[in-house]
């Protein structure tokens, strides 16, 4: 029986930046879905293309979003409009080419499996990231809900396993899966996404679905005084600009997750978790096939 690739995963997880800085350093370097999903992204420090681009010696991003490309020419970044999917206007090959959870979002490989084989150099590495099936978060807010919460663009799940036998049909291995320390956590899932307030999972802004009860007003009131009186001005004027009238109702529903979590983390002692189950992505390091 072939040794199961997950047998050679890295214990310790890492962030996607430092798995992107360490393959992409001095490299020649193609970033497909390089926006991530919304122009706002590019804005934050957890922008891979950003930190791409800092240590490659040469980087071509695509992406479908032709507005959001534009914005990012114009600010000097070499970026072209292109669809994964179907055949890029792209003549030369890369040293690396990077597809950072975008895979999920696809409805056919087929398309950027051609592409990578065409324009990855035979000596090349391809990195994709995508979620985690068997993270156990995800399977205890099922549990917990009798729902899946889920990026709503998505279409598909892959495991590093499937991931590496559609990569094998494209005549591509995968030589190394390294775990990602970001994690999206239970207790925010169970106590702020329910049918009276949820977080918005492109714009990371609350939204509320009824007006808060009476007992959950008064809690709230007595959270945002607490929180003015503990915390720095500067730091409770930059929260009561991000979230208004509304930043009591939302310490109290922090407070709540937080507790929440303590109790978790408890229950949890009592649960069997593997290696594949503590960590909500991966990212699958793969090469062409040498047979």
């Amino acid at each position: 029986m072939r040794k199961s690739i997950l047998q050679n995963h890295l214990h310790k997880p890492q962030s996607r930046i430092e798995i992107i800085e360490e393959f992409c350093r001095d490299k020649s370097v193609l970033d497909i879905g390089c926006v991530q999903h919304d122009i706002s992204n590019t804005d934050l420090e957890g922008w891979l293309h950003h930190h791409i681009v800092q240590v490659a010696t040469e980087v071509l991003g695509v992406d479908y979003l032709e507005q959001a490309v534009k914005v990012l020419r114009s600010r000097g970044f070499n970026i072209i409009c292109g669809d994964a999917t179907k055949p890029l206007p792209i003549e030369k090959r890369f040293d690396v080419i990077v597809v950072g959870n975008l895979i999920e979002h696809l409805s056919s490989f087929e398309g950027l499996m051609l592409n990578i084989n065409k324009l990855l150099k035979n000596d090349g590495v391809i990195l994709i990231s995508t979620a985690n099936p068997f993270y156990s978060e995800q399977y205890f807010f099922s549990a917990f809900r009798n729902d899946i919460i889920v990026n709503p663009e998505h279409t598909c799940w892959l495991d590093p396993v499937t991931l590496n036998q559609l990569a094998n049909r494209f005549g591509l291995d995968t030589v190394e899966v390294r775990w990602i320390s970001e994690k999206w956590r239970l207790a925010s899932g169970v106590i702020f996404h329910n049918s009276e307030h949820s977080i918005d999972i492109f714009t990371d802004k609350w939204i509320f679905h009824s007006s808060a009860t009476f007992q959950e007003q008064c809690i709230s009131l007595l959270c945002r005084k607490g929180y003015k009186m503990l915390t720095s001005s500067k730091k409770y004027l930059k929260n009561e600009n991000r979230y208004g009238r509304d930043l009591g109702r939302v310490i109290y529903l922090v407070l709540k997750a937080r507790m929440f979590g303590f109790w978790w983390k408890l229950r949890q002692t009592l649960i069997p978790i593997a290696k594949i189950n503590e960590y909500e992505l991966y990212m699958s390091i793969i090469k062409k096939s040498q047979a």
